[in-house]
């Protein structure tokens, strides 16, 4: 008895491999962002009295399947990429705004006139002479 099961686990397995040749068939972490928004929208869907929450529950697990069977291998990678730099932006935008919020009582914030880019200087210095680090533009800042 025990003997046919396996083989039956056997053959459903090896059908399942067929299927999946030749396709994206990876839990990336978009798909996995998709799937954990999909279940944090199933919760929130028990305690709203409408069913829009599950819609777009089902609509991210449209998403979630098709990047999983897709056969376009290449497309799916580069979403993926394209993704995980984003993420890393807004982390770095996050920790950024962190560190500013931390040293805020110490350091006085600014940006550079000419390239935008974020400077920090020692408060109660006075009027400084700044060196942009990026475009070495100077100019003065009182902090």
């Amino acid at each position: 008895m025990g003997q046919i099961w396996l083989e039956r686990l056997l053959r459903w397995n090896a059908k399942i491999q067929k299927l999946l040749v030749g396709r994206y068939a990876r839990m990336d972490q978009l798909n996995i962002t998709l799937l954990k928004g999909m279940l944090v929208l199933l919760l929130v869907n028990l305690f709203l009295p409408t069913m829009i929450a599950f819609w777009l529950a089902a609509l991210l697990l449209l998403g979630l399947n098709y990047r999983f069977f897709s056969k376009r291998i290449y497309l799916r990678s580069n979403e993926n990429t394209r993704y995980i730099v984003k993420m890393q932006k807004l982390k770095s935008k996050f920790d950024f705004s962190k560190e500013k919020l931390k040293a805020r009582k110490t350091y006085t914030f600014f940006k550079c006139p000419n390239c935008k880019q974020q400077l920090r200087a020692p408060r109660g210095r006075g009027k400084i002479k700044v060196t942009c680090s990026t475009c070495k533009e100077q100019f003065n800042k009182t902090v």
